[in-house]
């Protein structure tokens, strides 16, 4: 079991009088040994009269000498030791924090000259702090007016370095959140952006950018995890040498648009099929007239341009097979209550399409479906042939709905979708030998995008709002792993459980909060702070010590609903805890019931403290927030504790730095060696 320099000391001390013990008795032994017989009986003789004597003579002899030596550690040696870690935290983390130590005198006028220079040190550091208060403080204006501006656009905007880590959104952004899929500093937008889609449009941006085209961007179309329809448009954000520092992604929601568009669409052709048929009995009874020749010239003149528009309204965009048919199966699912089921293939393919003419065809395709075969679940599978994407539909009992392609309304619905895309529509067979609808639509030609990673901006460092946080631009993730990362650049998830009671076996979690660490920053707008109701009387005991009672839970989710929420919001980060040993072991004992697993890696506040500051008997979040000069709000409560344990988290980095601790790995096997570390629940 390692020791921590205290115990060294008692060790030290013990071994001083059991070595001075054992040196006296080789004296005695040596002393005996020389008398003469006479003489060795006289003396013996003496000592067995006053035995009791020369005993107690013996043992106050051996105090006295190991007073001496434990009153010399504990005046000089073991407050000597103190000192250089009191400094470390009044130069690193508090300067307010003064040396307050039991010693002899010689140690006290250090200490007292040490608080005198402490004193000037901290009046240095309030007065350059003012300066820069002041500075900032015009700064300010112009941040506030930028979030401002951020706020009133219309457009959902979200920036990102290289590696896809969001930099930079607005509240718009936020209509693509769902319960899973969370925007945020730090987070990547692949949770809520596919990742192929964002490669292919880097792809076509680097390829315009070689072209010297004038407008370096690319759209697409995609369905959010909030299930929300969006047009994006995606911008390269570019360093002082024209080189991909990241890229910005500017959207809008068009589900409104796409409803719009199907109800003029609608209204359109049902006129122009009407005004049709009148004209096909016209001619039928040969009462053409050069004024009904010229009506229907106007109407196909009409239609042509109705069409032109229709393509001029959405531009032509890579999209990937999954995205649009998935975006299909939403639709069909929410507007004709008709389940339809998918089946891709291994590998994406890309297809070059006007989004509003295909997801109208697709649909109407399945109301027709619908109609004939008075079914509600459709199958189709998705297969590359040739240089075509082909979509085949089962027909269900398609020999009594084949009449589905004697109906001319429907190769007039699919018409436009059919001049558009360059497409085939045919009556084909599967596998299986299954009729079905068989589309052949052509692929669009995509490459993997190069010269996007590992490129650097330069830029300087300032305290930033939540929104945005423009140093992660040139802090990108390396192919190193995770143990190798310095402390300072790693994303943490600080959390804290509150619990009906300290037995990790049968009682429950009633509270979980959290705070994020970015960029070595506590995320003030990106927050866990769940109630949940344990299915069980709080103590009266538990109630006391976190203000948390049965009325508060009533009605709140259970863990079942929440851990899993929780365990999205702390993914891909490390986790960390004061005495995370029983937060965890709390976690654990839930997997059976919820299914979710933390594999994170764990940072032990609690143990860390041990390494920084070891010659100090307490260690309790009080007594080192107290030292590190970290202010408790809500002291008990979940995220309460989450945070103030956040803030001593980011005092213990460089004090961890100056002993060498620079990175997880580091962190890791340090707190192995500390003696709470051994700690079970």
């Amino acid at each position: 079991m390692p020791l921590n320099k205290k115990n060294k000391f008692l060790w030290f001390t013990g071994i001083s009088l059991l070595l001075t013990f054992i040196f006296f008795l080789s004296i005695m032994a040596i002393f005996w040994c020389r008398l003469p017989s006479s003489s060795q009986d006289f003396l013996f003789k003496i000592i067995k009269e006053n035995g009791v004597y020369f005993f107690i003579s013996f043992i106050l002899f051996f105090e006295l000498i190991g007073f001496t030596i434990y009153a010399f550690l504990n005046n000089f040696f073991i407050p000597l030791t103190k000192i250089p870690d009191e400094i470390s935290v009044i130069l690193t983390v508090n300067s307010s924090h003064r040396i307050n130590i039991e010693a002899g005198n010689e140690i006290l006028a250090i200490s007292k000259a040490i608080n005198l220079f402490a004193d000037h040190y901290e009046t240095l550091q309030k007065n350059i702090k003012e300066e820069i208060n002041r500075k900032r403080a015009e700064l300010e204006i112009e941040k506030n007016m930028l979030a401002l501006f951020f706020d009133e656009l219309p457009q959902g905007i979200i920036a990102c370095n290289t590696e896809g880590e969001i930099n930079l959104f607005n509240k718009k952004a936020k209509i693509l959140e769902a319960q899973n899929h969370i925007i945020g500093i730090g987070r990547s937008i692949f949770d809520i952006i596919d990742r192929d889609i964002i490669t292919n449009a880097l792809y076509e941006i680097n390829v315009k950018k070689l072209k010297n085209h004038a407008a370096a961007s690319s759209s697409f179309i995609t369905l959010s995890p909030g299930n929300v329809l969006i047009q994006a448009d995606i911008s390269p954000i570019t360093d002082r040498r024209d080189n991909f520092a990241g890229f910005m992604v500017v959207f809008y929601n068009i589900g409104k648009d796409f409803e719009l568009y199907a109800k003029i669409d609608n209204i359109f052709k049902s006129t122009a099929n009407k005004i049709l048929t009148y004209l096909d009995k016209i001619k039928k009874e040969n009462m053409t007239t050069p004024e009904i020749a010229a009506i229907e010239e106007n109407l196909k003149k009409s239609e042509q341009d109705y069409i032109e528009k229709i393509k001029e309204r959405l531009p032509f965009l890579v999209v990937s097979d999954r995205d649009i048919i998935t975006t299909i199966q939403k639709r069909a699912g929410e507007k004709l209550n008709i389940s339809l089921k998918p089946e891709f293939p291994a590998h994406i393919n890309w297809i070059r399409i006007e989004t509003y003419s295909f997801i109208n065809a697709f649909l109407s395709i399945l109301t027709i479906f619908k109609n004939k075969t008075f079914k509600k679940t459709f199958n189709c599978k998705l297969f590359k042939e040739a240089n075509f994407l082909a979509i085949f539909f089962h027909i269900p009992d398609a020999e009594k709905n084949l009449d589905i392609f004697k109906d001319d309304n429907f190769f007039l619905t699919l018409k436009d979708f059919v001049n558009y895309h360059e497409a085939q529509i045919s009556l084909s067979f599967n596998e299986k030998s299954e009729k079905g609808l068989k589309i052949l639509i052509p692929l669009a030609e995509m490459k993997e995008p190069e010269g996007v990673r590992n490129i650097v901006i330069e830029r300087e460092a300032y305290e930033r709002p939540d929104f945005f946080d423009f140093d992660l631009f040139t802090k990108r993730k390396t192919d190193s792993k995770l143990n190798d990362m310095r402390l300072k650049d790693i994303v943490y998830t600080v959390f804290d459980t509150e619990t009906t009671g300290l037995d990790t076996r049968n009682d429950e979690i009633i509270s979980i909060g959290g705070v994020r660490i970015v960029n070595g920053r506590i995320l003030c707008g990106e927050k866990f702070d769940q109630l949940i109701d344990p299915k069980m009387n709080i103590p009266l005991e538990s109630e006391k010590f976190h203000g948390i009672n049965d009325e508060m839970v009533k009605g709140k989710p259970d863990i079942k609903e929440i851990l899993p929420l929780f365990y999205k919001f702390s993914k891909d980060t490390v986790l960390v805890a004061h005495n995370a040993a029983f937060d965890m072991k709390m976690f654990s004992m839930k997997e059976a019931q919820t299914g979710i697993k933390f594999d994170n890696p764990v940072l032990d506040t609690l143990l860390l403290a041990l390494i920084v500051y070891p010659m100090h008997e307490k260690h309790n979040m009080a007594a080192i927030a107290s030292f590190a000069g970290v202010d408790i709000v809500g002291r008990h409560t979940a995220i309460g504790d989450a945070s103030a344990t956040a803030g001593i988290f980011l005092k213990l980095i460089p004090l961890l730095a100056k002993k060498g601790i620079h990175t997880l790995n580091d962190a890791i096997n340090v707190s192995k060696k500390t003696l709470y570390s051994k700690l079970k629940y």
